[in-house]
């Protein structure tokens, strides 16, 4: 049997909550992804003004001298603000999900760095010879 090249490929199928508030009904979305762009960002920068919400993807930031960076824009995504609030919350939900199954995520880098398999080491000898220490401690007061 030949495959009718006419039929749009989805790759997922969600129910969604239309977006007309006054239908309150819900729907089956076939979501065709096979031409969508994909951007990498590590970076984002939000503004807007009363009537939109504008997020700005960009890769990391570029020095330029002179205690200034470049930040390239790759990509403009402009939302009004309910689109911009369902967005917000969606995100969060997927973070949470995230944070529960991976563990926390620290935003500071710097904490989040791993050690050095020495500086590892090193650690855990002196944490195991800290807990040696006090259960001598302890045993002495007895």
């Amino acid at each position: 049997m030949a495959k009718n090249e006419s039929t749009p490929k989805s790759d997922t199928i969600e129910t969604v909550a239309a977006a007309d508030q006054q239908a309150q009904q819900q729907m089956q979305l076939q979501i065709d992804e096979s031409s969508t762009p994909v951007t990498y960002s590590t970076t984002v920068r939000v503004w807007g003004s009363a009537e939109e919400f504008n997020l700005d993807f960009a890769g990391p930031l570029r020095p330029a001298g002179n205690n200034t960076a470049r930040l390239k824009i790759d990509q403009r995504l402009v939302l009004n603000p309910w689109a911009a609030k369902r967005l917000a919350i969606a995100l969060g939900q997927a973070v949470a999900r995230y944070e529960q199954t991976y563990g926390g995520l620290e935003l500071d880098e710097r904490k989040r760095r791993v050690a050095t398999p020495a500086t590892t080491a090193a650690a855990a000898e002196a944490t195991t010879g800290e807990a040696k220490t006090e259960e001598a401690t302890k045993a002495d007061k007895k």
